[in-house]
């Protein structure tokens, strides 16, 4: 199951808030989210900043762990989540993920982690039927 985080590279960018460089398990998703929403006001200034890949990599981190443990999940017969061939195909651009991640509400960001977020936010927004 692929889930494409392709544009995540050209807007998770950077801020004022410092991220740590670790894996999607050690940063506090609503941390992640408030940076990539202040950085995505930058536009393409963001590009420049060297947080941008520590972003890249702790989303890419989330979303593999995401499509591991949705894989697991669908070998025991109940994925946590079901994406359509279209939209796997399509992947999602920086707007969706951020989108995805907001609409968790901060009160959840704050007591999640990165990972444990995206999990979260794919379940809500491609639930299995």
């Amino acid at each position: 199951m692929r889930i494409g985080v392709t544009a995540l590279g050209c807007a998770l960018l950077a801020s004022g808030a410092q991220l740590a460089a670790g894996p999607s398990e050690e940063v506090n998703a609503e941390q992640f989210y408030t940076t990539a929403r202040q950085v995505e006001k930058k536009g393409a200034l963001a590009l420049f900043d060297k947080r941008t890949k520590v972003m890249q990599a702790q989303i890419k981190d989330a979303a593999l762990s995401a499509r591991a443990a949705n894989a697991a999940a669908t070998d025991r017969g109940s994925p946590h989540f079901c994406v359509p061939d279209a939209a796997r195909k399509k992947g999602l651009n920086v707007q969706q993920v951020l989108n995805m991640l907001g609409g968790l509400g901060q009160p959840l960001r704050q007591r999640s982690t990165l990972q444990a977020a995206w999990l979260e936010a794919l379940k809500k927004s491609y639930p299995c039927r």
